[in-house]
């Protein structure tokens, strides 16, 4: 792994806690801790992804309860993806022992072009965990659990390059084909693994 993403991966773990049920136990033990919680302005931005100071730290729905988010004292870079939506970057500060709020409101891209259902297939994701990031051709999608059962997801016919990852776990990449009115099936559980593991697409630059 090179070095500058090494390097990254080391301060995302320190200015962060993710994805774990024993985020009250660490604050509770960390009371310099700071929470951050994020208020969805409607229900498509609760299935945006999020990544704080480069690192993806899962979707808001799932950053809440015992799942919020609690960092470091200081200031921190939160970026919100969503496909067919505008990336937001934001700074926030972290008080020690103190809780913020941050409004999340997406806009919508302006120049999208939506294919009729005639146009699409369905790509049916059985995958666990369900809160994997998805990722089509590179471009953050959405989670696992939003195209799971008979929801899918529709894509132009077409082939797709398609990564299924989560920190934590070894990704799952897979090349397909679809064809339009056609359905299709990924099923699969992720193997567990490292933070060394996961996927390029979990990191990102900051913007500064």
């Amino acid at each position: 792994m090179p070095y500058a993403i090494r390097n990254m991966l080391a301060r995302a773990a320190v200015a962060a806690l993710c994805l774990a049920g024993a985020f009250g136990a660490v604050h509770a033990a960390n009371p310099m801790l700071g929470e951050v919680e994020i208020q969805a302005a409607s229900r498509t931005e609760k299935d945006a992804g999020v990544w704080v100071d480069g690192q993806y730290m899962g979707h808001v729905k799932q950053l809440r309860g015992k799942s919020r988010l609690y960092l470091i004292p200081g200031e921190h870079e939160l970026l919100f993806r969503l496909v067919g939506y505008q990336d937001l970057r934001t700074n926030i500060v972290v008080e020690p022992g103190g809780s913020s709020r941050f409004r999340l409101t997406m806009q919508q891209k302006s120049e999208l072009n939506f294919p009729t259902e005639a146009q699409t297939a369905k790509l049916i994701l059985a995958v666990e965990p369900e809160e994997a990031a998805v990722f089509v051709n590179d471009q953050y999608a959405g989670h696992v659990e939003r195209f799971a059962g008979s929801k899918g997801m529709r894509l132009r016919e077409g082939t797709y390059s398609i990564r299924i990852t989560l920190p934590g776990y070894k990704p799952f990449k897979t090349d397909i084909t679809l064809q339009a009115n056609q359905s299709y099936r990924i099923e699969t559980d992720l193997a567990q693994g490292s933070i060394a593991d996961q996927d390029d697409n979990l990191i990102v630059g900051r913007s500064d």
